[in-house]
């Protein structure tokens, strides 16, 4: 009973430490003077997940001590969340893993020049999945974590991996800043593949592996970091203003090509003027049942399309759906090109 008791306290100081690491961590990167802001963000979210990620080992009553009696490092605490309590993903453990490759670099050497899209990206992921994590662990400590956090954006910004692909091309200029920053990131990746690592690579050995590559390999290839960027969702953050009486509507198009940016759209959006149909309004215009069209909507695949159709909140629980004048032009036209559609059963 003494040792359980003995358990719960160390752990709930690993908990409530690694919160206010994490709390730390939005703070710093939200500074408005930018100056170590980003190495100090860096610093407290790999702080975070490593009290974190102990605090984990201790309540499972796993091992956090190497044979050398010194508490294990972050990236091997982490990558225990993966490889052994499997409460993260691959992804996610690559994500945290760059975290800690960035925080291991700014504490012990020069910081790397990044562009702001890596930052964020990294920032974002890894806050997010200790959200999931701690909620799933540690439920009576999440209310302290469970906020919105401001932060405000002006520019203009395309995605992590968009910048990663640019980096592809000084994997062979070894005393590039550039290459430094690729290296920092893939090492990471490269970590969190295996469970039995015990520290990333070496620049050395990294550069001699690039270097056994043909001169006209596609280097991304054989870097780890081309798998995450290949398998972790992007994340824009972008201000969205909407002028009284108007929603927001932001859709994402698929990129023809991994490495561009996905577009975001933001339209205002008047309903009763935008979609000024209601399901009657149709079939009473084109003189057919409400059963036809119905299944017609459904047959063109109309709904949720915001092309065509929207939902408007009528009530606490009710929703009104409402049709733009493309649908009715839609819907005349093709059953003026198809006039022996019908969604009704027939006898041959």
């Amino acid at each position: 009973m003494a040792k359980r008791k003995s358990r719960i306290m160390k752990y709930q100081y690993h908990v409530n430490t690694a919160i206010n690491a994490a709390k730390l961590s939005i703070e710093m990167f939200n500074r408005i003077e930018s100056l170590h802001s980003r190495q100090a963000s860096v610093i407290f979210n790999a702080q975070a997940w490593e009290l974190l990620s102990k605090a984990i080992l201790i309540k499972k009553k796993r091992n956090i001590y190497d044979n050398n009696g010194k508490s294990i490092t972050a990236e091997k605490a982490v990558n225990q969340l993966h490889h052994v309590a499997h409460l993260i993903s691959l992804e996610e453990n690559q994500t945290i893993q760059q975290i800690i490759s960035l925080r291991n670099e700014a504490l012990h050497n020069i910081y790397p020049e990044l562009d702001d899209e890596i930052i964020t990206h990294l920032i974002y992921w890894s806050l997010k999945t200790f959200h999931k994590v701690l909620k799933k662990e540690f439920r009576p400590y999440f209310i302290k974590f469970d906020k919105n956090y401001l932060s405000v954006a002006f520019k203009e910004h395309t995605f992590y991996s968009h910048k990663i692909a640019k980096l592809f091309a000084y994997s062979r200029k070894s005393k590039s800043e550039k290459n430094r920053a690729l290296y920092i990131l893939d090492r990471a990746c490269k970590f969190a593949e295996t469970e039995n690592e015990n520290t990333f690579i070496s620049h050395r050995d990294w550069l001699n592996n690039i270097k056994s590559k043909s001169k006209k390999a596609r280097i991304g290839r054989h870097l780890s970091i081309n798998d995450y960027t290949n398998k972790q969702e992007n994340v824009i953050v972008v201000p969205v203003e909407t002028p009284k009486g108007y929603k927001s509507e932001i859709t994402t198009n698929k990129a023809k090509k991994a490495s561009e940016s996905l577009t975001v759209l933001v339209k205002k959006s008047n309903p009763e003027v935008d979609y000024p149909f209601l399901q009657s309004d149709l079939y009473r215009i084109m003189n057919v049942t409400s059963y036809f069209i119905q299944k017609l909507i459904k047959h063109l695949k109309l709904l949720n399309n915001p092309e065509y159709h929207t939902s408007i909140k009528s009530g606490k629980t009710s929703k009104v759906q409402k049709y733009s004048n493309k649908t009715l032009n839609y819907l005349k036209e093709y059953i003026k090109e198809n006039p022996q559609w019908t969604p009704y059963k027939t006898n041959k």
